[in-house]
């Protein structure tokens, strides 16, 4: 025997059933009540039937209906969709306590949830999400009174890790073994006070250690990046836990920004395991937004095909922040209009591959960043990429608009450690404005690339500064009007700082005007300020330009007291440049093994090359200028060009020019050559 249901057309009606309905559903009369719409009759996709329930919970309008004194309850299954709740999506009527409703239920019975297409959801209040679903509409989100935002949350909170009992001197970078006690994967965000590098030198606005990471069964599966100190007056260490969320995918959810701005963001990641198909985030508004997409504590979130437009905020203006994660990976971003396309913070092996990336990729401190195949557009005077960190890799990056600085270590962060590697970049920076070739450029540099020398911004800085280890700028092309050309710049600190240890530079290629000044490396070394290394400057391979003012390295020393940190120059196979210039001063060893130039000079003249090594071998001299003789070998040269002397002084060095076998010297050499060349 089957019961029929009480019909109803929409979900005003059946709020008001009469006293003998509702009587005749608690006597089992009817099995329940069959819903056609919600505001009117087949505006949701299907009818539903309503059962007698006994629940406790509250009414939602959706899944629970409390009329006449009766509840009623409908269980909804997986692909949930919104109108159900009473969404109009119409995109005028408010429908934040619907979107509330509805996302609170498909939250707690793990539903995935569904927004139709052409549905227009306008929504003022914030909401969580915790489940897959997928959005073929959009929402609207309008800030009346306060900030409204989608927040992707987990579903389970914290706990604070007891660290009392772990072993001081564990907590070191590189460490997977801290002490930790536990069975199973969970997640560790380690939250100090202690000092990770100033910003500014302002100790209000420095950033702290912190970092999210991995463990499994008591053991990092990554290694620290930071080291933390564990002695009786160090700054407080907090470390959560976090269980891993399984993992959940959002296909195609757009916010579309209306009436006033958040100061924050409008789309969060606060969870693990988190894949976000084709996001869209538009400012509708004006081009000011702060900030689109923040992901935030959190490991191993994937963002595919992220479109975004419109947040120039000054001091913030992100397309994406991401701060204090591990394992973020952005595929394929179209990300315009934004004061910076990119933007971290204490963040952990980040990958960003392929996309447009407008104006630049800002990073404040990151550990393992790699960006393979990017498109990064910029204003007049920008950097496209400027980072503090660690061990950074730029794969293919190609930079468009009209760039001053392809990278540049932050100086108002000014650390940038490990291995920094720019392959086959390509630099495209024109300033159609300026027709006098008077800008300069440079591939890598401080975002101040002359330092600080005039400017005491870092006199009160906590921490030392630093270059990295070791920079790779492999086979660069750079297309540009600029009258000045940089391939490595390093300019003065106020203050002493840890040292570039290794530099390389391989084939490149300039397409510049022939007045355009080009210089692979210009260097500053000095006795003072410069810690820990010597730098070794290897450049090999051909240069390939129309200008016609080109230099390898440009040695600059100053301070010349104490003869250390010294450059060693290493040119092979090195053809194209015009000349290298160099200072006994801070002159380690400069070999030239293969290769051609014209000319060689000193930087300071009084300083002698006694205690420097320098050796030209199967080198072709083309013609000009060479300053100072002394100390040098030539081996297998050949001089095909006229060459001159600053003074009739310098050509008595020529005696000390050891174990040549040269040809084709010009006449105004041999001429004057003494023994043993006679």
């Amino acid at each position: 025997m089957s019961f029929p249901c009480i019909v109803k057309n929409t979900m005003a009606e059946m709020k008001n059933l009469s006293a003998s309905e509702v009587t005749d559903l608690q006597n089992g009369v009817y099995k329940g009540v069959c819903l056609l719409g919600y505001y009117e009759k087949r505006d949701t996709p299907n009818p539903i039937v309503y059962h007698l329930s006994a629940t406790l919970d509250a009414d939602d309008a959706g899944s629970i209906v409390e009329t006449g004194g009766i509840k009623l309850e409908h269980n909804f299954a997986h692909d949930l969709d919104i109108r159900y709740f009473g969404v109009k999506g119409n995109g005028m009527y408010d429908d934040s306590q619907s979107v509330i409703s509805y996302f609170k239920y498909v939250n707690a019975n793990n539903l995935f949830w569904v927004i139709p297409g052409k549905c227009k959801v306008v929504v003022k209040q914030s909401f969580e999400i915790k489940t897959s679903g997928r959005c073929d509409g959009k929402f609207i989100l309008i800030n009346e009174n306060t900030e409204v935002a989608i927040k992707i949350t987990r579903k389970f909170n914290e706990e604070i890790v007891d660290i009392s009992s772990w072993i001081p001197g564990k907590m070191k970078r590189g460490s997977v073994d801290v002490g930790f006690s536990n069975i199973g994967a969970v997640n560790l965000f380690f939250q100090s006070e202690e000092i990770l590098t100033d910003r500014d030198n302002s100790l209000e606005t420095a950033y702290k250690k912190s970092e999210f990471i991995r463990s499994l069964d008591g053991r990092l599966t990554t290694p620290l990046v930071c080291s933390y100190l564990q002695e009786a007056n160090s700054p407080p260490l907090n470390v959560k836990k976090f269980v891993p969320e399984e993992h959940i995918t959002i296909d195609n959810l757009t916010i579309e920004i209306a009436e006033s701005l958040n100061k924050e963001a409008y789309l969060f990641v606060y969870r693990d395991n988190v894949t976000l198909n084709s996001p869209q985030i538009l400012n509708k508004l004006n081009n000011f937004g702060a900030v689109a997409l923040e992901v935030n504590a959190c490991a191993d979130v994937i963002i595919n095909s992220p479109f975004i437009h419109g947040f120039r905020k000054d001091g913030s203006g992100y397309g994406i922040a991401n701060y204090y994660s591990i394992g973020l990976v952005i595929n394929d971003g179209n990300v315009i209009e934004c004061r910076h396309g990119y933007t971290g913070r204490n963040s952990v092996d980040v990958t960003i591959n392929r996309g447009v990336w407008e104006d630049g990729i800002d990073d404040h401190w990151t550990d393992r960043f790699i960006a393979n195949h990017t498109i990064v557009k910029t204003g007049l005077g920008a950097a496209a990429f400027q980072f503090a960190g660690n061990d950074i890799t730029l794969n293919s990056p190609v930079v468009n608009g009209s760039a001053t600085i392809f990278f540049g270590i932050r100086l108002d962060t000014p650390s940038l450690g490990g291995i920094v590697k720019i392959n086959t970049p390509v630099f495209n920076s024109e300033n159609p404005n300026d027709q006098s070739g008077k800008r300069d450029i440079y591939m890598f540099s401080y975002t101040t690339p002359g330092g600080n020398v005039g400017d005491k911004m870092l006199d009160k800085y906590k921490v030392t500064p630093k270059l990295p280890e070791s920079l790779h700028i492999i086979n660069p092309i750079i297309n540009t009007d600029a009258g000045k050309v940089y391939g490595f710049f390093l300019g003065v600190l106020n203050r002493e700082y840890v040292n570039i240890k290794h530099l390389r530079i391989t084939d490149t290629i300039l397409n510049a005007k022939s007045t355009t000044s080009y210089a692979a490396v210009q260097i500053i070394k000095d006795d003072i300020k410069q810690l820990i290394y010597d730098t070794n400057i290897e450049i090999s391979g051909r240069l390939t330009t129309n200008a016609l003012d080109t230099t390898c390295v440009y040695l600059n020393s100053i301070d010349h007291k104490v003869n250390s940190r010294r450059a060693n120059i290493y040119l092979t196979d090195c053809f194209g440049y015009g000349r290298i210039v160099f200072s006994g001063a801070n002159l380690g060893e400069l070999i030239m093994d293969g290769g051609s130039i014209n000319s060689f000079n000193t930087d300071y003249a009084s300083a002698s090359f006694s205690t420097s090594n320098i050796q030209f071998k199967n080198v072709e001299w083309k013609g000009g200028v060479i300053d100072m003789l002394s100390h040098a070998l030539f081996q297998n040269c050949v001089f095909t060009g006229d060459y001159t002397f600053p003074s009739a002084d310098s050509v008595s060095f020529v005696n000390n020019v050891k174990h040549a076998n040269v040809s084709g010297l010009p006449t105004n050499i041999v001429n004057d050559l003494k023994a043993p060349f006679v």
